[in-house]
């Protein structure tokens, strides 16, 4: 009884304590006081908030930007316009395939056929390249026949539709910037494709810049490399070097890569027309390095736009006289 009357004026002292504490209902937050620090005092029972409190603001990128957003739907009505023209002219199609020698970089030999060029269109299928091959007789005369011959790129006419509706949601595009070639100002978009099959006829395969005529947006030039190239070229380098080898030579494929560059140089009609489309294929070579193994170029030229010709063509590059000959 003794120890509990010596305990009984401390007890006391803490419920005196306690009683002076501000009351909270249970299950209730604790609110600072308003005149403290300025805060708003909590709202009274059974009213609501005025206003939400502030969502976490998102993160622009550059895709989002309205300007950019405007010009897209500007280029599907123009990539509609190309995919109208696209069965209303005809031209000769001339293509060039030169093989180099991996190892010393030195020209092997190249093999030039000429081809009369259009599309039609398949049922379920869209648009499909029409070939006919050219043979010259000895007399000068031209003939055609049938030909078997379909490379596996994509056509370069198909570039003007890169930015169509239906292509939406097989490229993601990203706006990069502005520059002046050849006293015009181009802007340049990149672009990348989903389709699960790289490279190819599908131009959803591939993936790169294209640059376009800043005023009448019709398409100037294409650069782009199969999508996801860069990561397989190094799985395959590796395995490559890493495989069994008989007398130094790798039992596994020899690594490749393809690049793609496409020219529209012939404006017709408020539109532009592709005039050379280069297809470069890359080996590893001894020395590590990708170097060049076979370039296919595809040139077009003599364009007839529904029996009027347009008189304009594309030059042969003129080729620097050959050295005469040591004596």
């Amino acid at each position: 009884m003794r120890r509990i009357g010596e305990l009984l004026p401390a007890v006391l002292a803490a419920a005196i304590l306690l009683s002076c504490l501000p009351f909270v209902a249970a299950g209730s937050p604790l609110v600072e006081d308003p005149g403290a620090d300025g805060a708003a005092p909590p709202p009274a029972s059974g009213d609501q908030p005025s206003a939400k409190p502030p969502a976490r603001g998102r993160v622009a990128v550059p895709e989002d930007d309205p300007n950019f957003v405007r010009m897209l739907d500007a280029l599907a009505d123009r990539a509609a316009l190309y995919r109208k023209r696209a069965l209303g002219f005809s031209c000769r199609e001339t293509v060039i395939i030169a093989k180099y020698d991996i190892e010393s970089g030195n020209f092997r030999k190249s093999d030039k056929t000429a081809y009369d060029y259009l599309f039609e269109e398949r049922p379920g299928a869209g648009l499909h390249e029409v070939r006919e091959e050219v043979v010259e007789k000895r007399d000068g005369e031209e003939k055609t026949k049938g030909t078997d011959f379909e490379p596996n790129v994509t056509a370069a006419y198909a570039w003007a539709t890169l930015f169509s509706r239906e292509n939406r949601g097989r490229f993601h595009f990203r706006p990069a910037g502005q520059v002046v070639k050849a006293y015009r100002l181009l802007t340049l978009v990149d672009f990348v494709g989903t389709s699960p099959n790289p490279g190819g006829n599908d131009i959803a395969g591939w993936s790169g810049q294209v640059a376009l005529e800043a005023r009448s947006l019709n398409l100037w030039s294409v650069e782009a490399v199969p999508s996801g190239q860069d990561a397989r070229l190094e799985v395959e380098i590796t395995r490559y070097r890493r495989a069994f080898a008989i007398a130094g030579v790798p039992l596994a494929s020899r690594p490749h890569g393809w690049k793609l560059n496409v020219t529209f140089g012939m404006d017709v009609a408020d539109l532009s027309y592709p005039t050379e489309q280069i297809l470069g294929m890359t080996s590893l070579a001894h020395s590590q390095k990708m170097v060049v193994e076979q370039k296919t170029t595809f040139r077009y030229e003599d364009y007839k736009f529904f029996g009027v010709e347009t008189g304009q063509e594309v030059k042969e590059i003129e080729q620097p006289p050959a050295p005469p000959p040591r004596p």
